[in-house]
């Protein structure tokens, strides 16, 4: 009997439990059907906004206008209502089951206050939450002697540059479709061509002199002092119905010297030299504040100039055309240095006394040479004397070869023996003078690799590059490389390493290390071209002779 009572109690907690279950789920059928107005409760999935912003929308400020979409969402105590609302061409919003709500023109938070009270004019108990979930697009036309203007679309957070690049960009594109056209074009041509340089000389639009026109009222945009100072009201927010006017840049202002972004800049109304110079990135720190020199034009030729400071730089307004030049200290905080690269323990750029510094204390500060080093060859290198014109090697350039004297056909050889502003030792005695030479600004000292090698070249078997030693004699070097070929002259030459001379070998001849040892061969001749060139000189000197017994009446 307990048995059958524990079955049934079983049988009955599992039935109750069903009941319940089935009647969750008809509840939430009931809410699933029902709604706000018939509006039925959804999951939406919110899309990201297209449109790029770069800081948060502010619902102060922010006008709403046809083209804007919200998500409205109400919560009552029978329903759930979700809906997408966008504000009609006439600036109207529908709330469906509640009416219309005229937004146009009024601030975000303005419009959402709106349109909370409309709801809740019909149920006062609701829940109310709104959003601007799409931004919209629209039109403001543009001005000015460009070439492309009229209306350009753009958004409620688009800023002045934003439509300024906009311009840009279009006028560019214009100019490179324009180009390829032509020059895909073979008719006309002289026409195109024409056509391409007045476009390529297009005049360059302002930045400084931007207008905006709104609501009968005209704001001043300066896309460059915004550049430089980040201060908004240079460039500030479009709002529909705005016109905007695109200048061109005609006055100029130079400012050069001690500033940090020298060059010319567009001219405003009003600037003072304080706002100048803030605006070409400030004065550097070799800047003289004391000695600001502004040529100034008093008519369409006559100038002058005066000098002021920049204590009174606040009090000072820019003309037109003004040249400002800041006085800077050429030698303030200035260092000289030279350059140490090669074969050195502690290569680098190093500070120096110009004038007093020596090459060998400059090789003390980088510790000496390696083990790798060649002591008997230290080249001093300066690019900036190498710089300066050799005007005697151009005038003698200018001269036929044939005309030039044996002085300068000495010195061109001399020159190309030579590079300006080096010296280059080529013995351990002349590397020991130059330690005690003085360097200059930018000297550049190079300590080359050990090679112990020589080469022979010309009349030998095997020419090439050798291993040099102290105890070889020329004759030895000779056979090392083969011998002589039955082609080489009697001549043997040791071309220097150091000098590049080419100096005739005998008995007091040294070998060094780097020396090139040429021994010359025999010409080879075409016999057939010999003889036609002998017979041709015997022909001028028999046609000589006659002229000759001619003019003698012999």
């Amino acid at each position: 009997m307990n048995k059958i009572f524990l079955l049934i109690g079983v049988f009955a907690s599992l039935f109750a439990q069903t009941l319940d279950i089935n009647a969750l789920r008809m509840a939430q059928s009931k809410i699933s059907n029902s709604g706000y107005t018939n509006a039925s409760t959804s999951n939406e999935r919110q899309e990201q906004t297209r449109i790029k912003v770069d800081k948060p929308i502010n619902p102060e400020q922010y006008l709403v206008g046809p083209g804007d979409q919200f998500l409205v969402n109400i919560i009552s105590s029978e329903n759930v209502a979700n809906y997408t609302l966008t504000v009609s061409p006439t600036g109207e919003i529908l709330i469906p089951s509640v009416g219309i709500v005229q937004v146009n023109g009024q601030t975000l938070s303005s419009s959402i206050k709106k349109m909370e009270i409309a709801i809740q004019t019909l149920n006062r108990s609701a829940k109310i939450f709104i959003i601007l979930s799409e931004i919209r697009e629209f039109k403001v036309k543009v001005i000015g002697h460009l070439q492309n203007p009229g209306f350009y679309t753009i958004t409620p957070v688009s800023r002045v540059s934003d439509l300024y690049e906009e311009v840009l960009h279009k006028l560019q594109s214009g100019l490179n479709t324009d180009q390829n056209t032509d020059q895909n074009t073979d008719q006309n041509t002289d026409q195109n061509t024409d056509q391409n340089t007045d476009q390529n000389l297009y005049p360059e639009m302002s930045r400084r002199n931007i207008e905006v026109y709104r609501n009968g009222e005209s704001i001043q945009v300066d896309l460059v002092k915004f550049g430089s100072t980040g201060e908004e009201i240079n460039n500030p927010f479009l709002q529909q119905g705005d016109v905007v006017r695109i200048p061109l840049k005609e006055h100029l202002v130079g400012i050069f010297g001690g500033i940090k972004i020298p060059g010319n800049y567009e001219f405003i109304q009003s600037e003072s030299l304080s706002e100048f110079v803030e605006l070409a990135g400030g004065l550097r720190p070799d800047a003289d504040s004391n000695k600001v020199e502004i040529t100034r034009f008093i008519s369409s030729k006559e100038k002058f100039s005066f000098i002021t400071s920049m204590s009174q730089a606040d009090t000072i307004i820019i003309s037109s055309e003004d040249h400002i030049m800041v006085r800077y200290d050429q030698d303030y905080k200035r260092q000289d240095i030279v350059y140490i690269n090669g074969e050195v323990n502690y290569p680098g750029v190093y500070a120096i006394e110009p004038g007093k510094t020596t090459i060998g204390e400059a090789l003390q500060k980088v510790g000496g040479f390696t083990t790798r080093a060649d002591q008997t060859k230290i080249i001093i290198n300066n690019k900036s004397i190498a710089k300066i014109p050799d005007r005697e090697n151009k005038r003698i350039l200018l001269i036929p070869v044939e005309n030039r004297s044996p002085e300068e056909k000495a010195y061109i050889k001399a020159r190309m023996l030579t590079t300006k502003g080096t010296i280059e030792s080529s013995s351990l005695e002349q590397a020991e003078s130059l330690m005690s030479l003085p360097l200059v600004n930018e000297d550049e000292i190079v300590i080359l690799e050990n090679f112990d090698y020589i080469e022979i070249l010309g009349g030998v078997l095997k020419p090439g590059r050798y291993p040099y030693t102290t105890d070889i004699t020329f004759d030895e070097y000779v056979d090392l490389a083969g011998g002589i070929t039955n082609t080489a002259t009697r001549k043997k030459f040791i071309i220097k390493a150091g000098t590049g001379q080419r100096l005739p070998i005998n008995k007091t001849s040294q070998i060094e290390n780097g020396d090139t040892i040429f021994i010359p061969e025999k010409m080879e001749y075409n016999k057939w071209i010999i003889l036609k060139d002998i017979l041709a000189s015997l022909g001028q000197v028999a046609a000589l002779i006659v002229v000759i017994q001619n003019a003698l009446g012999i």
